[in-house]
């Protein structure tokens, strides 16, 4: 069965247009391929899309979508997300108004860790959150030192 991503956002953008809620509805890469090239997202400042087990493919496809300069708010949780994906958000430059980033939950490693602590793109986060995620010392480190993150008022990285 086809994903009709239209009738999707339809149902799960607000009235204003400015919050798109898609929790948990499994979108996967392909149906993550599709919204990213969707229009109906240039006036969406909030975009939840945790739990579509939509892996690196779907977070660079985001990272790349030319609908989302107005996005400030982008919670990808619980997406089995790694290090690829962690990659492509951290340094696109398609998000010129993100301030939070929540990536919960997912299977970043130190070398996403390291792309959001040496991305100048980092300094504009109020908040960035890898709570759960498999970063080690080495990520801990880099993104509590981070020269992009200072002004980060709430760095989430706590490890199990």
């Amino acid at each position: 069965m086809a994903i009709d991503i239209d009738k999707l956002i339809d149902d799960g953008l607000t009235e204003n247009g400015e919050v798109l809620h898609l929790k948990g509805l499994f979108l996967g890469f392909r149906g993550m391929m599709k919204l990213a090239q969707n229009p109906k997202l240039k006036t969406v400042k909030v975009l939840n899309i945790s739990e579509n087990q939509c892996g690196d493919e779907g977070s660079e496809a985001l990272a790349e979508s030319s609908y989302l300069q107005n996005l400030e708010n982008l919670v990808l949780n619980h997406n089995d997300i790694g290090d690829e994906g962690a990659v492509a958000i951290a340094n696109s430059t398609n998000f010129p108004n993100l301030k939070k980033v929540s990536m919960f939950g997912n299977i970043i490693g130190d070398r996403g860790a390291r792309a959001f602590a040496e991305s100048p793109e980092s300094k504009k986060y109020e908040k960035l959150d890898l709570y759960k995620n498999q970063i080690g010392d080495e990520g801990y480190k880099l993104l509590t030192e981070s020269k992009y993150l200072k002004n980060c008022e709430e760095l989430e990285i706590y490890r199990e």
